[in-house]
């Protein structure tokens, strides 16, 4: 069997490099985006920018963590008669909470617009509504296939909505269009659209038949499950996306997007942890019924040294040639940014354990503890942003999520230990050993002939 075939017939190499690619592709063109977006926009536009996706990030996750782990859990665990009720109940639910949300942001658009004294947030945000809705239905069929431990669809859907923003913005670069923060948001309305269209196609065949009734006791079980998923979710990214919201709040948006360039350069190196997450809590949920605690052990420390068998290497190339990655990456005017980048890379170290304790916690049902874990995280956060920015500026919201981070990872694993007796060790031990492993699984020896003596 060749190297297509050892790939295809293993779920983690086969899931794994589906995954792995949709979030180098995600990195590639969002980051390609940006390259050419700080070129044509001013900082103040660029800073406007980045707190309107940190803003509408939190309104996705609210929802999409309230619905999308419990989607695929029950979906994954139910038996087939029951599928039914638990994915029609669930769409229901997405139609109702997406229509909350959105009178939500129609009372918090002109709020937020005051707080940051950016008037185009407003009119950015009403638009965004358009492109929410659509979103949810996308997030809908993506939940029922990764439940059926698929992944063509997301990975397809994600690519399709990151060329076509890419393309919009590259094209405007090189022939000299004006690009407004209005056009990217109607942009991003077309892209999510169009990537439905996949979405739908790889999820179609696991769709059962829909029905319009609301079955409850699926609905307290799904929402029960979910809030505390919801609010982890929440938390967490608030906790990534309170340092630029504070410093467009106390400094200015232009400090936010400056912080936002050294964010995204070390998002480069977090990829690994990004695409191990979205294949861990499937396989979690599953292992979790039929193996217990050991199986789980195994499955964090695993996908943890998998992880930082990549992210270490990264980590060391980016922070060695910071200076001229950020030249490059950012132009001249951003020259500021490099203290920040080195600081962001130190504390990208920690994001593979913290990742993944989430992950593991929420695939065995352990949401409640989940939440206030991330709960304790963000407003010790907020508390550290607040003080440091106050005092050191830009800088002390580096330092505030660093330290936020070290105390998260102290935390965790003090639970990784006390619940499925998680080593610390053995994370480094599997990294070490994580290529020669990926090089047997794809070349694997053949067994010398044998012959019979007659």
């Amino acid at each position: 069997m060749g190297i297509r075939g050892n790939i295809t017939k293993n779920y983690w190499i086969k899931s794994g490099l589906l995954s792995l690619f949709q979030n180098i592709f995600n990195v590639a063109f969002g980051f390609g985006g940006f390259y050419f977006l700080i070129r044509v926009l001013s900082k103040e536009q660029y800073g406007t920018y980045v707190l309107f996706l940190a803003t509408v990030s939190i309104i996705e996750l609210t929802r999409n963590g309230l619905l999308q782990n419990a989607m695929i859990k029950f979906i994954a665990g139910v038996e087939e008669r029951e599928k039914p009720a638990v994915v029609s109940t669930s769409l229901l639910i997405n139609l109702g909470i997406t229509s909350l949300l959105s009178l939500i942001i129609l009372a918090l658009a002109p709020i937020l617009s005051y707080v940051w004294d950016t008037p185009a947030i407003t009119t950015m945000l009403y638009l965004y509504i358009i492109a929410f809705f659509i979103s949810g239905i996308q997030m809908f069929f993506n939940s029922v296939e990764q439940a059926y431990l698929n992944f063509k669809g997301l990975f397809y859907c994600s690519f399709t909505s990151q060329i076509i923003s890419f393309a919009y913005i590259s094209t405007c670069f090189f022939l000299g269009i004006e690009i407004s923060l209005i056009s990217l948001v109607l942009v991003n309305i077309l892209s999510t659209t169009i990537s439905t269209i996949p979405a739908w196609r790889y999820a179609r065949h696991n769709l059962p038949a829909l029905s319009l009734k609301l079955h409850i006791n699926w609905m307290k079980k799904m929402l029960d499950y979910g809030k505390y998923a919801m609010g982890t979710s929440v938390n967490a990214l608030l906790s990534s996306t309170i340092d630029q919201m504070m410093l467009g709040a106390l400094l200015s948006p232009a400090s936010a997007g400056k912080f936002n360039i050294a964010l995204r350069i070390s998002n480069l190196a977090n990829i690994p942890s990004n695409a191990m997450a979205t294949i861990v809590f499937p396989q979690g949920s599953k292992r979790a019924e039929t193996e217990g605690n050991t199986a789980l052990k195994y499955l964090y420390e695993k996908s943890v040294g998998s992880i930082l068998a990549i992210l270490v290497p990264a980590l060391l190339f980016i922070y060695i040639l910071a200076d001229p990655i950020i030249h490059f990456v950012a132009s001249e005017k951003y020259a500021d940014a490099i203290p920040l980048l080195k600081i962001t890379l130190i504390y990208s170290l920690f994001i593979p354990f913290s990742r993944q304790t989430g992950t593991i916690l929420e695939s065995v049902g352990k949401t409640k503890l989940n939440f206030y874990l991330v709960l304790f995280t963000g407003i010790f956060n907020m508390l550290l942003n607040f003080f440091f920015i106050s005092r050191w500026g830009v800088l002390g919201a580096a330092y505030a999520t660093l330290g936020t981070n070290f105390v998260f990872f102290g935390v965790s694993q003090y639970f990784n230990r006390k619940l499925f007796n998680v080593s610390l060790l053995n994370p480094w031990i599997y990294a070490i050993q994580f290529y020669p492993e990926i090089f047997r699984k794809l070349f694997p020896r053949k067994p010398a002939p044998r012959y019979e003596i007659k």
